[in-house]
């Protein structure tokens, strides 16, 4: 079976985005197990704003590949 240009690219780009997809859902969750775990109101206050920014950056993700399909 041969591809052509646009549909190799169309599956490459599918494949980016969900390892991205993937690996920031893991550091998500993670800044939020870190922010369950920290004493520190600073620390906590830290991991939530990531989680918090990684959720925009998923959706963003999601948002293109919605968009390739």
């Amino acid at each position: 079976m041969q591809l052509n240009e646009m549909e190799m690219k169309k599956i490459l780009d599918q494949g980016m985005l969900t390892r991205s997809i993937i690996e920031n859902e893991t550091v998500m969750k993670k800044c939020q197990m870190y922010t369950e775990m920290a004493k520190d109101p600073a620390v906590k206050g830290f991991f939530k704003e990531q989680a918090k920014g990684l959720e925009d950056v998923l959706g963003y993700f999601n948002k293109g590949m919605a968009e390739l399909q």
